[in-house]
């Protein structure tokens, strides 16, 4: 008995380290495009995309170059920080200048003044929230 055991738990062992690996390497071989970031304020809700349902402070809304009819909701995004765009805080980045953020809303077209429209706090993990808006590199 106790070798079957042995045998079903190496079994489950090797399928999560499997999946851990395919998780990972998908999410580093996107490829990764350039942008615009700005950042909106509380409150976050409502959402286009989960109502009145609260999804934290590491969000963002998208605009339309990708949120496609609502495909981009609940799709995780590295996003980093690359530089300012010389309308604010010449050096924005800070440290690492990465954040993960989820898709959580839609920011029309007139009122996005970027690409990907950050919570405050998603945008302040990676620049001075004084730039206003930031070059950002970003991948899913």
């Amino acid at each position: 008995m106790a070798f079957h055991f042995q045998n079903f738990v190496a079994s489950i062992l090797v399928l999560f380290l499997c999946f851990g690996t395919l998780t990972i390497s998908a999410f580093e071989s996107t490829p990764q495009s350039s942008a615009t970031a700005t950042y909106y304020t509380p409150p976050y809700v409502p959402s286009a995309c989960y109502g009145y349902e609260d999804q934290g402070v590491m969000i963002a809304a998208a605009s339309d170059a990708f949120y496609k009819n609502g495909e981009a909701c609940g799709k995780y995004y590295q996003v980093t920080c690359v530089s300012g765009t010389n309308k604010g805080t010449p050096n924005p980045c800070l440290g690492s200048g990465t954040a993960v953020v989820k898709i959580v809303d839609h920011c029309p077209p007139n009122s996005c003044r970027g690409t990907i429209d950050l919570s405050q706090e998603a945008f302040a993990s990676i620049a001075d929230p004084t730039a206003g808006v930031i070059n950002v590199s970003f991948k899913r």
